[in-house]
This record gives C-alpha cells, sequence and structure tokens, in this order.
C-alpha cells in the first residue's frame, strides 16, 4: 500500500471582469498556499471573469486577455513550485462559432500545461443558457474528453461546474483511475443552490469512493462554499462566503481503505 501524501489548497475569490483585480487575488492567495507548503492549488471556473457577463464581454475577455492570464497562470506555478487547476475561457477554434470555450487547465510546479479539460455538460438551467455563450466540448467513443494527470502517485480527475450534476462523467474518471476529483465552479446563488453544490459534491465523493476538491467563485453572484470532502463524504475542511484558502493533507492509504471498506467501483453491474 502506497503512503503517498499530497497537500492540497481550494481558493475562492470573486472573479470580475477587471483582470488586475482577479490577478491580484490570486497572487495573494497563492502566496498564502506557498506559505503552507501546499502542492496543489485549485481554483474556480473562469477565474479570469465574472462567469455570467454577456457574450460580447467573455469574447473580448477570451480574444485579448486569455493568453496573458494564462502565461500569468504558469509563471505562479513555477515561481512557487505546485501544481495548479484554474479555469479559463479561451477563443473558440472553430472560425464560424463566435461563442467561447470554457475549459479547465492543470500546470505543474514547471509551469507547463499537462492536462486540459473542455467543459462538456452546458448550465442551460435555472433560467440561465450556458450555450449562448459557450461552446460544449467534444464527446468520444474512446472517452479522449477526460482529463486526468498524476502528481505525488495520485490521479486526479477534472470536472467543471455543471458537470457536478450529471454523476456519468465523475465516474468515468474513477474508472480511469481518478482518486481525486477537482471540481471547479462559478455556482451561481439561488434557491436551493447551496444545498445542491454541497449535497451533489458530498455525492460524487461518496459513489466514487474518493476525495471531491470543490472550488467556487465567491459572491456577490456566486455562493463560495468550497470544500474539501473526504472518499466517505465527510467534508475535512470548508469556507464560508468570502474570498479565501482551504487547505488538507490528502494520503492515498485513505482511498485505498474506503474503497476495501465500500467496493462500489468493483461491485457496479452497469457499466458507462
Amino acid at each position: 500500500m502506497t503512503h503517498a501524501t499530497l497537500k492540497v489548497a481550494v481558493a475562492q475569490f470573486p472573479g470580475t471582469n477587471k483582470i488586475e483585480e482577479n490577478k491580484k487575488y490570486i497572487s495573494e492567495l497563492s502566496q498564502q498556499a506557498a506559505d503552507r507548503g501546499v502542492e496543489l492549488l485549485v481554483f474556480p471556473e473562469a477565474a479570469m471573469c465574472s462567469f455570467s457577463s454577456d457574450l460580447a464581454d467573455l469574447q473580448a475577455i477570451a480574444t485579448e486577455h486569455s493568453p496573458a492570464f494564462i502565461e500569468f497562470m504558469q509563471a505562479l506555478a513555477q515561481q512557487h513550485s505546485f501544481a495548479i487547476v484554474v479555469g479559463v475561457l479561451s477563443a473558440s477554434e472553430v472560425t464560424a462559432d463566435e461563442r467561447v470555450v470554457n475549459q479547465l487547465l492543470a500546470i505543474d510546479l514547471n509551469g507547463e500545461i499537462i492536462s486540459r479539460y473542455t467543459k462538456v455538460h452546458l448550465y442551460d438551467a435555472f433560467s440561465f443558457k450556458e450555450s449562448d455563450k459557450v461552446q460544449p466540448g467534444m464527446i468520444y467513443p474512446d472517452n479522449r474528453e477526460l482529463s486526468l494527470f498524476k502528481l505525488n502517485d495520485f490521479t486526479i480527475g477534472l470536472v467543471n461546474c455543471y458537470d457536478l450534476r450529471f454523476p456519468e462523467l465523475s465516474r468515468k474518471l474513477a474508472v480511469a483511475g481518478a482518486d481525486i476529483l477537482s471540481l471547479s465552479a462559478a455556482w451561481l446563488a439561488g434557491p436551493y443552490k447551496e444545498s445542491h453544490w454541497e449535497v451533489l459534491s458530498r455525492a460524487r465523493a461518496i459513489e466514487n469512493t474518493c476525495y471531491v476538491l470543490a472550488c467556487g467563485q465567491t459572491g456577490p453572484k456566486n455562493i463560495g462554499q468550497s470544500m474539501i470532502i473526504d472518499p466517505m463524504g465527510a467534508i475535512l475542511a470548508g469556507a464560508g462566503e468570502e474570498p479565501g484558502l482551504i487547505i488538507q493533507t490528502l494520503t492515498k492509504e485513505r482511498v485505498h481503505k474506503v474503497r476495501e471498506i465500500l467496493p462500489c467501483l468493483e461491485n457496479r453491474r452497469y457499466h458507462v
């Protein structure tokens, strides 16, 4: 049995369309994480902007600011010698499609992008229509849309916001070897939304017997409430509504022990 450990942090803040303000939050939270010896730092979905902005603003951000923002994040990872997961918006490679692309990037401690996930499930719910502004990721027969990377003998799978409501993606990642689900979100506030966020995040941990790093943008438009969740569904660390950082050391041994006690992945009969 491996005794690998991984010190993780989940950072939350309110993304706005003022890029320099976002960078200031990110720089300060990154320094706090570095001071605590963090090895993986997770940021929210669309960390460079306000997720609910109109298409024209998102287009401008994706085309004019995204490349420099990604380089900024790569430099931070290299400066602090830790891995980063961060949500970005990029211009579509489909010239006929004016919508932007909603992605999560995994950056290693050398500043290299080692994994890239394009959001599959777009938030067309609760009177919001993400698909008007965002181009969905493709789904392939060979599952190459899945995004996983390795760190300290852990395998980490990427999940983006509304994906949380569709258990098939998380299950596919777990079957592909994920010990940790890294969930970045801009979970919009509204009736029952905080309850859904907690229940669904904990459910994904329990049913897949893996850790969940649930990271969300904070108010006024989003709920914050970031969490680090144990493979048994216990909340190991939680944040409130304000910007900040939560930190926890994860162990590979815990994943193994839970999967011995609760072998859901082995016992399942339906395969997705």
